[in-house]
């Protein structure tokens, strides 16, 4: 092989490693534009609900609406809390929305003394911490145990908490019966 075949060879080498690497970028910020437009979506809160269960109790009636009660002392400005009702005869409930690492939302369901909850996470890197109307911690779920299933103690208004390590768009399931 003469000196000039070689140049040719090493130049239609270097030319494919281009190409191979304009294409991978490409893909890469292609990937990064969709995702981007996921994280999006995924902010704009929504609840949806979903339908009726065969065999469940009704939540209890709503009482005057209580207080936020949170496990920490402080809260910054970024939390937020809202309620969550069930359409009449549905007993579960599909939350979508997104968090920040130093943010923490709060959704507040009236439930009966004896009812069984359970809280899904179906996507997000998320940690959840159910909270009973007396301020104590009754269960939570995490990405390595994505479920939390229990009967709960008392009357009143749960407080389901979400937060993450990093910013994270979610999707929930939580249901009572």
């Amino acid at each position: 092989m003469n000196d000039r075949e070689r140049r040719r060879s090493l130049w239609k080498t270097y030319s494919i490693l281009m190409g191979v690497m304009l294409g991978g970028a490409v893909l890469i910020l292609g990937g990064q534009a969709a995702w981007n437009a996921i994280q999006q979506n995924m902010s704009k809160a929504s609840i949806e609900n979903k339908p009726p269960s065969t065999s469940s109790l009704p939540l209890s009636t709503p009482q005057k609406p209580a207080e936020v009660r949170s496990q920490t002392n402080s809260s910054t400005p970024s939390d937020s809390t809202e309620r969550v009702s069930f359409d009449k005869g549905s007993t579960g409930a599909t939350i979508r929305d997104s968090v920040t690492a130093t943010q923490k939302k709060r959704y507040l369901l009236n439930c009966g003394s004896g009812q069984r909850m359970t809280v899904q996470i179906r996507q997000g890197t998320i940690n959840v911490i159910v909270i009973s109307p007396d301020n104590q911690t009754i269960g939570n779920a995490v990405n390595g145990l994505s479920q939390w299933q229990g009967k709960l103690p008392n009357t009143g208004d749960y407080i389901i908490e979400i937060s993450a390590p990093n910013q994270s768009g979610y999707l929930i399931n939580i249901e009572v019966s």
